[in-house]
């Protein structure tokens, strides 16, 4: 199972890396300003972040509020990742440093897996996951729950 989880995924990044996907990308550059709150593992959580770019990002982030679940505790993280979009749909792949390793993310890197939706040309909602792979067979002694956030956000 480990295998075919981990050529499927690698399957999936060629696609996306693939030319005809770069034919459809309408990915504008801009600046995006968001608030979050994990809904899963730990609800209450509070995360605002911006990104800038276009196709290609860079994100900072960092906790406004935490959850009552404490080793979830982290307080800010960096990024940078690749984003497709096709109409006002946007999905993204990269990757995050997080500053504390908690039972949530299990280690400092972790994958960041977006998809959002454009509501305007000045407001968007988005659904985040940071979480290292762990069903992927990385660090499969780290605890991997992962943060879950959902938020609304503006572009400028």
């Amino acid at each position: 199972m480990g295998r075919a989880a981990i050529t499927g995924f690698l399957l999936g990044v060629v696609l996306f890396l693939s030319a005809p996907s770069y034919a459809l990308d309408e990915t504008r550059a801009d600046l995006r300003l968001s608030v979050s709150e994990d809904f899963v593992h730990a609800r209450g959580a509070m995360v605002v972040s911006a990104r800038y770019g276009g196709s290609w990002g860079a994100r900072l982030g960092f906790w406004a509020r935490e959850s009552n679940a404490e080793p979830s505790k982290a307080n800010f993280f960096v990024g940078i990742d690749h984003v497709w979009t096709y109409s006002k749909w946007r999905a993204g792949l990269g990757a995050v440093w997080i500053d504390k390793v908690n039972d949530l993310n299990g280690t400092h890197w972790d994958f960041d897996v977006s998809l959002g939706y454009d509501m305007s040309s000045q407001a968007f909602v988005e659904y985040r996951h940071h979480s290292h792979g762990r069903k992927l067979g990385i660090s499969r002694d780290a605890s991997n729950d992962g943060w879950n956030l959902i938020g609304i956000g503006l572009i400028f």
